[in-house]
């Protein structure tokens, strides 16, 4: 009976992945002619998409062929897709940069650059067409740079319509929203995060600012579990969830849930 109760929860926890190269919609004299790589993981019976926007350089290095990353922190947004862990109902996407994004730079510049915003575009484009879902953004880090700056350039070529809606995770201080917002709001960030780029309670306010004004749901959780590690506290520990990821993952379930009950 152990044996059959384990090779069901294999089969019943087994999640389709595959890493998708996507070419970039348009180009440009400075961008690279690479392909956007992505990492997809089918949800159950999905009524969104989330793709992930990295921190850090924005680098992780997906090859064709790979059907999963080990990543814990990854692990986290995959589960997700998995209905014994969360309701299982959403796919999720690890959205690859095919170069590092402004290292060894204070503050990550490119995540504002027409290569950039041209690939999470075309990722976007390419993942409502293939799901024929709508399509949240997440990003993590120097991550939420590039939501505030894909948004900007969403409103400025009047293409707002993409976003379904955007989980801000650990952002860095200086990801603003601007309004006017067209779409709900997520902001969860981890109550110990020792980052000094992504302080807790600058998160706090910009949120606070959002929920003003927008009439669409917003909201803000913190993560409370987890511990720290002995290395860098914006590359590790609570700043990455790390040990929280069950309850990162639920409180993200539990928000897009209400959104799509």
């Amino acid at each position: 009976m152990r044996i059959l109760a384990l090779i069901l929860l294999l089969i019943t926890s087994h999640v389709f992945a595959e890493v998708i190269p996507i070419k970039p919609l348009e180009t440009c004299f400075s961008c690279s002619s690479k392909p956007t790589m992505t990492m997809y993981w089918k949800g159950k019976d999905s009524k969104a998409v989330v793709i992930f926007i990295p921190g850090g350089e924005g680098y992780i290095g997906l090859k064709e062929g790979e059907l999963d990353h080990p990543y814990q922190f990854f692990q986290t947004l995959k589960k997700l897709t998995n209905p014994n862990l969360t309701s299982g109902k959403f796919d999720v996407v690890l959205l690859d940069s095919p170069a590092e994004l402004s290292p060894r730079q204070y503050y990550p510049s490119d995540r504002g650059a027409f290569d950039h915003m041209i690939r999470i575009e075309s990722a976007i484009r390419y993942y409502k067409e293939k799901t024929g879902l709508p399509v949240w953004l997440m990003g993590h880090s120097n991550g939420g740079i590039s939501l505030t700056e894909f948004f900007k350039y969403a409103k400025k070529n009047n293409k707002t319509d993409l976003i379904a809606g955007f989980i801000a995770s650990g952002v860095r201080s200086e990801s603003y929203f601007e309004p006017p917002y067209t779409f709900p709001m997520l902001f969860i960030h981890h109550e110990k995060d020792g980052c000094s780029h992504t302080l807790p309670d600058a998160s706090f306010k910009n949120y606070e600012k959002v929920k003003a004004v927008n009439q669409f749901p917003t909201e803000f959780v913190y993560v409370t579990s987890g511990i720290s590690e002995p290395r860098d506290p914006c590359r590790s520990g609570h700043h990455m969830f790390y040990a929280a990821g069950e309850e990162a993952a639920k409180d993200i379930d539990t928000f897009l849930t209400k959104i799509y009950p």
